[in-house]
């Protein structure tokens, strides 16, 4: 059984693919042209990706949560390019409202900040953007 984190990293990499944005496939390796769907640190390849991080942003004694997901982003050379990928992540996550990813309730997801990162060392453009997932997380200590 997946814990939490990895329930709303699996069921956000999932949207993604169903949209077109990427493809996920944990097991597998993806290849140009492709844009390939990561948890965590994303490899050298292919040219284009997507890295999932989660990290808290608010827990109270409730099983109201919000957990911020970094998505960052690489696309090539061409800014447009990074742009578009940008775009197409938003399209799917922002305000987005009562649905579920894997065993999670989401009640909204929102873009909360965006920036870019610069170029890697391979001259390929990168940002990163924070959304923030609203959703619902027992727990043994919370209130119901």
């Amino acid at each position: 059984m997946s814990g939490y984190t990895s329930s709303l990293l699996d069921g956000i990499a999932g949207l993604l693919d169903e949209a077109g944005v990427g493809v996920f496939q944990p097991d597998d390796v993806i290849e140009d042209p492709a844009t390939g769907i990561f948890r965590g640190v994303m490899p050298d390849s292919p040219d284009r990706a997507i890295g999932l991080t989660a990290y808290p942003v608010e827990d109270t004694d409730l099983t109201d949560a919000i957990t911020g997901v970094q998505i960052r982003m690489r696309a090539g050379r061409d800014p447009d390019a990074i742009d578009d990928m940008a775009d197409s992540v938003w399209g799917v996550l922002h305000n987005r409202r009562q649905y579920r990813v894997g065993d999670i309730y989401v009640a909204l997801s929102w873009r909360q900040s965006q920036a870019w990162i610069g170029q890697d060392t391979q001259g390929r453009m990168e940002l990163t953007s924070n959304y923030y997932f609203r959703t619902t997380r027992s727990g043994s200590h919370l209130i119901d």
